[in-house]
């Protein structure tokens, strides 16, 4: 055990020596100079847990001493000073400048053990105080820099998340999520694999780091190679070195995966639907418990992705059977309609496709044109088939039924773009049209565009109050009305569908 170092400061050899003495029979290292700028030197070169100074010395005296130790190079230090009987004023300004006690001369053996001991525990007690206060701040740092870390973590999953929220795109949702992973965190390869129920395989859904090869050549049964084995047992895998990690070390490995390597597996309503790998960092570093933890977060998030895709896919099948029903509904109720609605979709998709619109668009108007007519299902059949002229109570129920199509689509969850068309699609381009009178651009372009398409249709096909027009008639009469019931834009975009048509 290593002792505890005393320095003695005092210009008398004598006084040096039996100080020295007496405290190494205690078992102290004890070293001592006989001046107070000697006692600067070997301070300065030893590190001693206290200093015993005489308070009268020729040159720099003990006050002198005192202070340069104390405001000068270490307020901490612990300091005796002696002094004898009559200069009592001289160890009072002593314990003013920071000394720890005095001892008088001559001197009393047990006061200085005393003395020495409670100095050399309150050195220790200092010591140790300042160590505490350092581990103290380094923990602080260590906590505030994990708070840091924790935070851009949570910020980077909360961002996945809302990416996943915010699109019903599962593609797009894989993308996004294996290029962030793969750019924040600088890997070398980041691959999601599902699992396909017709063959019962695993195949690379989406990767960064692999080749195109490697991608389609991917096909992994249940319990083979890693990815499998991982999926087989809905098991987590950390591995530092894969290629010597014995629980794949007779199996076939992923080869184009080399040393680090994460696996996990994505589970949804406890069924696990794939696996996601995390390869390698490109600095070479190793992944951390912090960045594992995140990983699993992720691919949490992920499963809850795939989840909601896979509802959503559902739904828009239940959605489309829907509207084929209710499209039927319509043809059967009205014969001299059969397949109207049909015609109308594929005419105002054309003249959408050719103005450019974007496909959210386009497939609002798809939609709305398969059911614009819906609400005839709540017109009496006497109406509709009626050969003479209708009369203007008969006439305002037949107005009524683009608003009627609409609320019947309404509760049904059908998006409000597609039932605003529906209700607009009999609106007329200088406001002389039906259920509002909007004119020009407060109709919506999807209803004007279903405008001219109805119309079309309707006068190529016979009706109960008149024959057919011929193709060559109902474009005329498309002109002749461009800018009154239709608009113009719209007009000139359809004859060049008819030309194509042509």
């Amino acid at each position: 055990m290593e002792k505890d170092r005393i320095l003695v400061v005092d210009d008398e050899l004598v006084m040096c020596n039996l100080l020295a003495d007496m405290l190494r029979e205690k078992g102290y290292h004890v070293e001592y100079a006989q001046s107070a700028t000697e006692g600067l030197k070997a301070r300065a070169k030893g590190n001693f847990d206290i200093i015993v100074a005489d308070i009268k010395m020729p040159g720099m005296d003990g006050i002198e001493f005192l202070r340069e130790v104390k405001l000068k190079e270490d307020p901490e230090a612990v300091v005796i000073v002696i002094t004898g009987y009559g200069s009592l004023e001289s160890a009072q300004r002593a314990l003013r400048l920071g000394a720890y006690d005095y001892i008088t001369k001559p001197f009393d053996t047990d006061k200085i053990y005393f003395t020495v001991r409670r100095a050399i525990a309150s050195r220790k007690l200092i010591k140790t105080n300042k160590e505490l206060v350092l581990q103290l701040k380094e923990e602080r740092n260590k906590l505030e820099q994990r708070v840091k870390e924790r935070i851009k973590e949570a910020e980077f999953v909360y961002c996945i998340a809302r990416e996943i929220l915010s699109t019903l795109d599962f593609d797009k949702i894989l993308r996004s999520i294996v290029d962030r992973l793969t750019d924040e965190l600088n890997l070398e390869r980041c691959a999601v694999l599902l699992l396909d129920n017709t063959t019962d395989e695993l195949f690379i859904k989406y990767a960064r780091g692999l080749n195109r090869q490697s991608i389609e050549r991917t096909k992994i049964k249940k319990g083979e190679k890693i990815s499998g084995w991982v999926m087989e047992q809905d098991e987590l895998v950390h591995s530092e070195d894969v290629n010597r990690d014995s629980r794949f070390a007779r199996r076939k490995q992923e080869k184009y995966y080399t040393r680090a390597l994460i696996s996990i597996p994505l589970v949804v309503k406890n069924e696990c639907i794939g696996v996601i790998n995390i390869n390698n960092k490109k600095t070479g570093e190793r992944f951390t418990d912090s960045e594992l933890q995140l990983f699993r977060e992720i691919a949490a998030e992920l499963s809850i992705g795939i989840e909601n895709a896979r509802l959503y896919k559902n739904l828009q099948e239940v959605y489309i059977r829907t509207i084929k029903a209710l499209t039927l509904a319509i043809d059967a109720k009205d014969h001299y309609t059969e397949a109207h609605s049909e015609h109308v979709t594929t005419y105002a998709v054309d003249i959408a496709r050719e103005l450019g619109l974007g496909l959210m668009e386009i497939e609002a108007i798809k939609e709305a044109s398969q059911l614009h007519d819906l609400g005839k299902i709540g017109v009496h059949d006497y109406i509709l088939i009626k050969p003479e002229k209708l009369t203007p109570q008969e006439w305002e129920e037949i107005k009524l039924h683009a608003l009627k199509g609409a609320e019947i689509l309404e509760p049904l969850g059908f998006k409000k773009e597609v039932t605003e068309l529906i209700k607009q699609h009999h609106e007329r381009y200088d406001g002389k049209g039906y259920p509002q009178g909007y004119k020009a651009d407060e109709i919506a372009l999807g209803a004007r565009i279903m405008t001219a398409a109805d119309a079309y249709d309707a006068m190529i096909t016979k009706r109960p109050y008149r024959k057919a027009y011929s193709k060559k008639e109902a474009v005329e009469e498309l002109k002749k009305n461009s800018g009154s019931q239709f608009d113009p834009r719209v007009i000139n975009a359809f004859l060049k569908v008819l030309e194509k048509e042509d």
